[in-house]
């Protein structure tokens, strides 16, 4: 697959939930080895884009493809199987079980040597995980199980990560952190596609920028000329300029 060919694709894209349209006329490009990042006011239809790439929405018209496959109306386990991997805002671990058995139970259909493997990838580029190896997740810090969402998502090696605003109701030096290890998964070669309330710090760690308003595409460009953008940042984003 040429690396300069974007892993996926909206094409005039019109989705909703059932019958209520909240998405119009999107067209968008997400580029492979990349962290993409789509901001916006509240209820501008961000995570209802993030839902329509892996399927959790009604598409009515337009096309969504993933590595030139039309994949319009598949469901979201085969996405999954194609590659994408999606981090929920909540309910993203088993808080009943400890680090380790979150991460194998992800890993439950690899070898032995395989899933030994990847969950060394995980604590190699999560450190902390290893801390934790035997914690219950239940009982960690809300960025530590950030953490281990992102964790057991690389157990799976996805083509493609769908990130839902990670860091909602964290302390601020705990979100920092969060789009740090968002910032590591990338390093570590992933495409992160991220929907991030906090837009500075968000735009910070992104390299593409997409400014989402009342269901349509206001900005699609480098972020950090979305963040240079004054009439956009104090008209849709509450930030001084």
């Amino acid at each position: 697959m040429d690396s300069q060919e974007p892993i996926m694709k909206l094409e005039n894209v019109n989705a909703g939930y059932e019958k209520l349209q909240t998405l119009f006329d999107i067209s968008l490009e997400i580029p492979r080895g990349k962290i993409t990042v789509i901001v916006g006011p509240n209820g501008a239809g961000k995570s209802t884009l993030l839902k329509t790439l892996f399927g959790l929405t009604t598409v009515y018209s337009g096309k969504v493809l993933f590595e030139g496959k039309d994949i319009t109306h598949m469901p979201p386990h085969e996405r999954a199987k194609l590659g994408m991997a999606f981090i929920f805002q909540l309910n993203n671990i088993f808080a009943n079980l400890t680090v380790i058995e979150n991460l194998k139970l992800a890993g439950h259909d690899l070898s032995k040597e395989e899933l030994e493997k990847r969950i060394e990838e995980v604590f190699e580029t999560f450190p902390r995980l290893r801390e934790r190896m035997h914690q219950k997740a239940g009982t960690m810090s809300g960025g530590e199980r950030q953490m281990l969402a992102m964790g057991i998502g690389m157990i799976r090696k996805p083509k493609l990560f769908l990130i839902d605003e990670p860091t909602a109701g964290l302390a601020p030096k705990i979100a920092k952190e969060v789009l740090a290890n968002v910032k590591k998964l990338n390093e570590q070669g992933y495409t992160v596609v991220l929907v991030e309330q906090n837009v500075k710090a968000g735009l910070e760690i992104g390299h593409k920028g997409v400014l989402v308003v009342s269901g349509r595409i206001v900005f699609d460009g480098p972020a950090e000329q979305l963040l240079a953008r004054k009439d956009l940042a104090k008209l849709y984003l509450g930030l001084a300029v």
